[in-house]
């Protein structure tokens, strides 16, 4: 499903091909970058539009931010070819149910969530993902 969203200050606009799905991972890189689980919104494909810095944070993945604002744009997983796009940035909220927790055994003790979800360790991850 195609959907429109922009940055804090609108210098970054984006049309991404988003998944009717909710992501939370809790690993100690993606809790440093939010500043605690990183809410996104898996997406196929994302179209930004503006000047984006963008973070290789491992060989594995990229994240994007607004150099103006600092709003952080996405997570970009090399070997997925796949965007997760925090949820907040979207022009209407999606209407997305949070489906998996990734990284659960980094999740702190200090929060969790009501909803059932599908959970995998770090491990489980990698092996699945790439």
């Amino acid at each position: 499903m195609s959907r429109t969203g922009s940055c804090l200050c609108g210098a970054v606009t984006f049309e991404a091909d988003a998944l009717p799905s909710l992501q939370a991972c809790h690993c100690r890189t993606c809790r440093k970058w939010s500043g605690g689980p990183f809410m996104a919104v898996p997406c196929k494909s994302a179209d930004f539009k503006g000047e984006i810095k963008r973070f290789s944070v491992s060989k594995r993945a990229d994240r994007g931010f607004c150099p103006t604002c600092g709003t952080h744009l996405f997570f970009y997983s090399k070997p997925g070819d796949m965007y997760g796009v925090p949820a907040g940035l979207f022009d209407e909220d999606p209407e997305s149910v949070l489906r998996a927790e990734y990284f659960i055994d980094e999740k702190p003790e200090n929060y969790c969530f009501a909803e059932d979800t599908k959970k995998l360790t770090g491990a489980e991850f990698r092996a699945k993902f790439g």
